[in-house]
């Protein structure tokens, strides 16, 4: 691809300016993956995708010298990115003879990547307003170091069109949700499960989870609202601190509503309204048994509360609050698939537990969030495949200018 003026003239004034006078570890041996993310956030999903990689492939993370370095699996090598000098970034590629890169989100550095000759995949696009890392100011840069990536997923129609009036041509363009990390699936007692499922039997089940002191009144009320047209529901109750379940007995006590404590070895009885857990323990049981639940925490806010893929993946229709950090674009891809239910206080938890009472309601909204919680993966899953064949071609071939293979499965409609 002829260099556009815009790029030279940058490399040119990059070009003053050692290399860092940083030891770098030693390259090991075999295939060696790329991977550059410009925050700790973007690093679970690229992390568990490294590790669908076969343990021959090491991984060489880089991330910009003010994000706090993380822990990392043993095959991970953990490097600050160079500075965006040629002599830097020179030096750095000589060293490392990357066989592929993964850019994850980030301002985009032109003189790394205009060096770099290894096939480049960039991942969620790169963010607004800040397209490139230096040089944002030159006019035609951004064209110029965009289409250097072979190919690019991002997620949404106005990043796809970014990325496009940017210069990377369509055909090297994929729309496709974000890398998710797997959440984990909730273990569960299944001999337990099934015997608290015989006992509570065909009553309706809410469930409210990880739930705070200070959110507890406003569950009290959405529960008496919903009670008017199920007369027998049943509240499963999970404190967020076992230290507070004393004092949400007694709250409900005083309420008026009749409690089985699970501390006590009870089960809840036919007259049971509320079945106290001790904890969040025992999350992955109640998320099995509950069609709905709340999400506590996100109501008023405080304390980060738990990943909401935990119960979409479970098969529970959620509900959750205003407060939703620090999963806000979680929750966000969940409301809009129809797949979670945002309330404002109390009242409208009671009206939306009431609307969820009915089966098919829930049922399709726990369809739109497993379908939302298992998309991440499954781009993770292509983007090692696709990571894996060019690997095993490279190892064939030996050569590093061979095209990347197209993503068109994980193409969105």
């Amino acid at each position: 691809m002829p260099r556009s003026l815009a790029l030279g003239a940058y490399l040119l004034l990059a070009g003053p300016g050692g290399s860092s006078t940083e030891a770098e570890p030693p390259r090991p041996d075999g295939p060696l993956l790329w991977v550059h993310a410009d925050s700790a956030e973007r690093l679970p999903p690229v992390l568990a995708m490294a590790e669908r990689l076969e343990s021959e492939t090491s991984l060489l993370l880089t991330l910009p010298r003010y994000v706090e370095p993380p822990a990392t699996p043993p095959r991970v090598i953990l490097r600050p990115a160079p500075v965006d000098t040629m002599p830097a970034a020179r030096a750095f590629l000589d060293h490392w003879r990357p066989d592929l890169l993964l850019w994850a989100g980030g301002g985009l550095r032109p003189a790394l990547l205009s060096l770099a000759r290894m096939p480049k995949l960039l991942v969620e696009g790169a963010p607004e307003p800040q397209l490139l890392e230096r040089g944002a100011r030159w006019p035609g840069l951004g064209r110029a170091v965009v289409p250097l990536f072979d190919r690019a997923l991002v997620t949404g129609d106005a990043a796809a069109e970014r990325l496009w009036r940017a210069g990377l041509p369509e055909d090297r363009l994929e729309i496709a949700p974000p890398l998710d990390a797997p959440s984990p699936v909730l273990p569960c007692n299944e001999r337990e499960r099934r015997d608290l499922a015989q006992t509570i039997g065909a009553r309706p089940v809410w469930l409210a989870g990880d739930l705070p002191l200070s959110e507890l009144p406003a569950v009290v009320a959405a529960h008496r609202h919903a009670s008017r047209s199920a007369h027998r529901l049943l509240l499963i109750l999970a404190p967020r601190s076992t230290e507070d379940a004393p004092a949400m007995a007694k709250a409900l006590t005083e309420a008026g509503l009749t409690v089985a404590l699970r501390a006590d070895g009870n089960e809840p009885e036919d007259d049971t309204q509320v079945y106290l857990a001790d904890g969040t323990g025992e999350m992955g049981m109640w998320l099995r048994l509950a069609p709905v639940t709340f999400m506590g925490g996100t109501l008023l806010g405080g304390p980060s509360g738990r990943h909401p893929f935990e119960g979409a993946a479970l098969g529970s229709a959620l509900i959750h609050g205003p407060a939703k950090a620090p999963f806000d674009e979680v929750w966000a891809r969940l409301d809009a698939a129809g797949a979670a239910r945002v309330v404002l206080n109390g009242a409208e938890l009671g009206r939306a537990v009431e609307a969820l009472l009915a089966s098919d309601r829930a049922a399709a909204m726990a369809h739109a969030g497993w379908d939302v919680a298992t998309q991440g993966a499954d781009v993770a899953n292509r983007v090692a495949d696709l990571i894996r064949e060019h690997l095993a071609r490279e190892q064939t071939t030996g050569d590093l200018g061979v095209t990347m293979p197209a993503l068109g499965a994980v193409t969105s409609a």
